[in-house]
């Protein structure tokens, strides 16, 4: 009666390969969710002026594309828009001249964008800055500042208020990228002992 060969299970191989592959998924993960976002600007993040600002200005970590850019200036305690526009872009920065007829006093307001960033998603965020007294005139400005968050990012659309892409970023990213790890490693581990089972019967 001819002999039967049965091929061997090689686990080590197996291991090897998906080790190589999870790796590679909780690496490239949080590079895919990286995304634009503001290191600088004129006014910076949190900063303190003595009056308001002729042009609003910031700094992107990437260079910003010309499709669907907008700046809005509000009022922090209120939440009231004070003037929004299509910012000039240069480069990394984009900048909106404060219109004429706006005279704001002193408070706290916010800077709140959609750009499209060098990668080509829409991105949206927020920063702030105080006016301690005097209304709007040629007012100083202070230097760059550390980055600050962006809120969101979503696919590029016509409509400049896009939903939400949903895709987590930070810490978030780097725990499902874990997830995923084990997930992989479980399957790993089952087709090793089923292997084992079958090499012994």
């Amino acid at each position: 009666m001819p002999s039967v060969t049965v091929p061997r299970f090689r686990p080590f191989r197996t291991l090897t390969a998906a080790t190589v592959v999870a790796a590679g998924l909780a690496l490239s993960a949080p590079a895919a969710l990286a995304h634009d976002v503001v290191i600088g600007g004129d006014p910076a993040d949190n900063a303190v002026l003595q009056e308001f600002p002729d042009t609003i200005s910031l700094e992107f970590s990437g260079y910003v594309k010309e499709d669907f850019n907008t700046l809005a200036i509000s009022e922090a305690e209120s939440g009231d828009v004070l003037f929004s526009g299509e910012p000039a872009i240069d480069g990394r920065w984009v900048s909106l001249d404060v219109p004429a007829d706006i005279e704001p006093g002193a408070g706290e307001y916010r800077i709140g964008f959609q750009i499209t960033s060098s990668d080509g998603h829409s991105t949206r965020g927020m920063t702030t800055f105080t006016v301690t007294g005097g209304e709007a005139a040629a007012g100083e400005t202070t230097g760059t500042a550390a980055p600050a968050t962006t809120a969101d990012t979503t696919e590029v659309s016509n409509d400049p208020g896009a939903g939400e892409s949903g895709l987590p970023e930070g810490p978030m990213a780097w725990v499902l990228a874990g997830v995923g790890v084990l997930a992989v490693l479980g399957v790993v581990i089952m087709m090793i002992a089923r292997g084992r089972h079958n090499t012994q019967e």
